[in-house]
C-alpha cells in the first residue's frame, strides 16, 4: 500500500488546551474512560473519521477495535473536518529528500511530516503509517521562510534521489514545493494549525 501525504487544517490551540494531554494519559495507562468522556461530552462537534457525520448517541457502535489510538482519531476530529484534506500525496518523500538540501529555521521533517505527539511509552498513530503536527505558532514562520526560499530551491535543490519511495520529475517537484507554500498559506490566512498523516 502506498503511502498518501494527507493534510488537515488543525486547530491546535484548543488541542493542546483541551485533548493533547488526555491523549498521552490515556496512552501511557491504557485506560479510555477519560477519553471517552471527553467524545460523549462533546458528541455535537466531533464526526465520524469513517464517515464524517457528526457522532450520535450509538457512536461507539462504529469502532472497530476500540483501542486507544481508534478513540483518539474520533476525538480529535473536534478540531478538523476529516473531509476536507489537501496533502502533497505521493510527492512527499522527493520534496523532503530535496528540501534536505537548504539551510532551513526547523528540522526539514517537521516542514512535511509535522512533530509526532509521544511521550516515553506512547506515541499517537492511529492509522499506524505516522502523524504529526504543525503548530499555530510556527505555521507563520514556516509560511514566509517556504516563499523566500523558493528561488533557492529552483536553482539549487532539484535534485533526484534513489532513497525516495515515489520518483517524479522536476516539474511535479516544482508543483510539489508550490503546493506546500500553498498549504501554510491557507493555513497561515485561517490561523489553524496542521495534522499530518498518510
Amino acid at each position: 500500500m502506498g503511502m498518501e501525504h494527507k493534510c488537515f487544517l488543525f486547530d491546535t490551540v484548543n488541542f493542546n488546551k483541551e485533548l493533547s494531554e488526555i491523549i498521552i494519559r490515556s496512552g501511557e495507562t491504557n485506560n479510555s474512560d477519560v477519553l471517552i468522556k471527553f467524545i460523549n461530552s462533546n458528541l455535537s462537534k466531533i464526526c465520524s473519521p469513517y464517515t464524517g457525520e457528526l457522532l450520535t448517541a450509538d457512536w461507539e457502535d462504529e469502532l472497530e477495535n476500540g483501542s486507544i489510538q481508534e478513540l483518539c482519531d474520533f476525538a480529535m476530529t473536534k478540531y478538523y473536518s476529516p473531509d476536507e484534506e489537501d496533502g502533497l500525496s505521493y510527492a512527499w518523500d522527493a520534496l523532503l529528500e530535496s528540501l534536505r538540501n537548504l539551510t532551513m529555521n526547523f528540522k526539514t521533517e517537521i516542514y512535511i511530516l509535522g512533530s509526532p505527539l509521544e511521550s516515553e511509552s506512547f506515541i499517537l498513530d492511529p492509522g499506524g503509517m505516522g502523524l504529526g503536527f504543525v503548530y499555530l505558532e510556527d505555521i507563520p514562520v514556516i509560511y514566509s521562510e517556504l516563499v523566500g526560499l523558493k528561488q533557492c530551491f529552483m536553482e539549487n535543490c532539484l535534485t533526484s534521489s534513489s532513497n525516495v519511495l515515489y520518483e517524479i520529475d522536476e516539474t511535479e517537484l516544482i508543483h510539489a514545493y508550490d503546493k506546500l507554500v500553498f498549504i501554510y498559506k491557507t493555513a497561515t490566512e485561517m490561523e489553524r494549525g496542521l495534522l499530518i498523516t498518510f
